[in-house]
């Protein structure tokens, strides 16, 4: 069973953007559920043999990157990295959500109806077994729509467990008239489509605008800050004004509409419209700490609270795609993470050091109430550390710094736990 205490919180930011942070110090964890927020005096924590001491860090949810265009396994193929995924996890992003996987030869790139059905249920199937770093949740097998796909193929992948749709625009149809029909078949059996607005950026995308987006009415709007190309910001006032469609904010877009875009929306107060992701590996955005940055650019650059941007990676994020993860919250899945200004950081705790424009750390990373990891390869260090039963848990030679970060159970030289 998956339970244990976090104790002596600082802040438990709950990735809710609606109730911020949470009162309380301590989080209880049964059975890989979050059980109990408050304070440590009033929780049940009997029968409980893993008890976190946190030491005045902050709590925050596992963040979720929502466009990532992976191939199968844990391998990479523009970048030939393999690890990518386990990195991020030990970033703190816990659940990553496809746009569409790619590899060489894959069926996407040709039009092959048969071949992308097959795709989907594929990657669904391998990713609901698969977990990179043995612990991040995949969510796999977008389809890409081409030419020749039909009703009874959309029930089969429904049947098969498929329910997400690669970005409309990131290869594959976008002509409206093309895709309106297969779009009717997609919400009768409950879909999750995105639509992208940029201009082409790899052979095979095309130019999407407001007036398509407009149209469509996706469930969500893929980079809309640029993908990394943007087109002319008037496109994207329309999307901001003229609806209530949520935009997705990738780190590697253009970053004079991130920031645009972020200050208007605190002014409507629709934050909530907001999610991140890294738009990985095509965005020019392979990095396993893409989300990670994104909070800290979103936060520091527009003076909005750190614990709004959190929830725009976390929360917001999750109530997009219906995910029982994402926010602080009883009854929702322990996926949680530690998090701490680095040592010397002008902020004096985690939510500072990102207001003030420094990369937080994150001491401790947990999913469905395990632990998991203690730090990524090359993320910020924390000024403070946990102690789990008394034990101090933490990287602290170079070698796994930069190359092994440990796994709970594995220890390196240097490696304290």
């Amino acid at each position: 069973m998956n339970d244990l205490v976090l104790k002596n919180i600082d802040k438990i930011v709950s990735g809710d953007i609606q109730k911020g942070i949470l009162p309380g110090d301590a989080i209880v964890v049964r059975n890989g559920l979050i059980a109990q927020i408050g304070m440590l005096q009033d929780l049940d924590t009997s029968g409980i043999d893993t008890v976190v001491e946190t030491n005045g860090q902050i709590v925050i949810p596992g963040l979720i990157d929502c466009h990532i265009h992976n191939t199968l396994d844990d391998y990479a193929p523009q970048r030939g990295a393999v690890g990518t995924y386990s990195d991020a996890l030990y970033y703190g992003t816990t659940s990553m959500i496809s746009e569409g996987e790619q590899g060489p030869g894959w069926p996407r790139f040709y039009d092959d109806a048969i071949g992308c059905k097959a795709a989907a249920i594929l990657a669904k199937r391998v990713f609901d077994r698969f977990r990179p770093g043995g612990a991040l949740k995949f969510h796999g097998g977008a389809l890409v729509l081409v030419h020749g796909l039909t009703e009874a193929d959309f029930k089969e992948m429904h049947d098969a467990g498929v329910w997400l749709i690669a970005e409309i625009g990131g290869g594959g149809l976008s002509d409206p008239a093309e895709v309106e029909p297969m779009l009717v078949w997609a919400r009768k059996y409950n879909f999750f489509f995105s639509v992208h607005l940029a201009p082409p950026s790899i052979p095979g995308s095309s130019w999407v605008t407001s007036k398509e987006i407009m149209q469509l009415k996706p469930n969500k709007v893929a980079h809309t800050n640029g993908g990394s190309t943007a087109v002319s910001y008037d496109h994207i006032e329309r999307l901001m004004d003229e609806s209530d469609l949520t935009l997705e904010l990738v780190v590697n877009g253009n970053f004079v509409n991130f920031n645009k875009m972020l200050k208007h929306l605190d002014k409507k107060n629709e934050l909530h419209r907001l999610v991140m992701g890294s738009d990985a590996p095509t965005g020019q955005a392979s990095l396993p700490g893409a989300i990670n940055r994104s909070i800290v650019k979103a936060s520091a650059l527009n003076d909005i609270p750190a614990w709004k941007c959190i929830a725009m990676a976390t929360g917001n994020t999750a109530d997009l795609y219906k995910l029982n993860t994402g926010k602080i919250e009883v009854g929702r899945e322990a996926d949680l993470q530690v998090i701490d200004n680095p040592p010397g950081s002008v902020g004096t705790d985690a939510l500072k050091a990102i207001e003030n424009g420094d990369p937080f750390g994150n001491s401790m990373v947990i999913v469905d109430g395990r632990i998991i990891a203690f730090r990524g390869k090359d993320s910020r260090p924390t000024a403070r550390y946990c102690t789990v039963n008394g034990e101090m848990a933490y990287v602290s030679g170079i070698t796994e710094h930069l190359f092994f970060p440990p796994q709970v159970g594995r220890h390196y030289e240097g490696f304290k736990g």
